[in-house]
């Protein structure tokens, strides 16, 4: 269902409320990679500033001339490849979410799943792991909704 929501296909709020499920879930696996659904989803929107300094790099890559003189050939060639780059960091915008609407914005009773999460923390004998993203899940959730 994380896969399903990525590429979204499933994006609505009943998805969502599964995957908050599973971070109550008794296997400590799923427990972490729904963790980590709500918690790493957020920086991967935030890396749209490195993209373009990777871009803005082959560009001037592709600028350098380095041999021989440039042609109009060469000159055409060197258009083509920057505006295809340009091209593909477009499209690569329009896949991203907006950071208004993360999941962890459309969990259902905010206030009540923390009080659960928190409990299942205490209860827990995992390792330390578990308990440090169920931790870290709790403080996210605490933060973004102001409980």
């Amino acid at each position: 269902m994380i896969e399903l929501y990525k590429r979204r296909i499933w994006s609505d709020d009943k998805t969502v409320s599964v995957i908050a499920s599973a971070c109550l879930h008794e296997n400590p696996k799923i427990v972490v990679s729904a963790c980590k659904f709500f918690l790493l989803l957020e920086y991967d929107y935030d890396s749209d500033d490195e993209s373009s300094d990777d871009e803005n790099e082959k560009v001037q890559l592709l600028k350098q001339r380095k041999g021989s003189k440039m042609t109009k050939g060469k000159e055409a060639k060197l258009d083509k490849a920057i505006k295809q780059e340009k091209r593909k960091s477009q499209r690569k915008s329009l896949v991203k979410f907006s950071t208004d609407f993360l999941p962890i914005d459309m969990v259902h009773d905010a206030s009540g799943f923390v009080d659960k999460l928190f409990s299942k923390l205490i209860s827990t004998n995992e390792r330390y792991e578990v308990k440090l993203y169920l931790l870290r899940l709790i403080s996210r959730m605490i933060g973004r909704h102001k409980i």
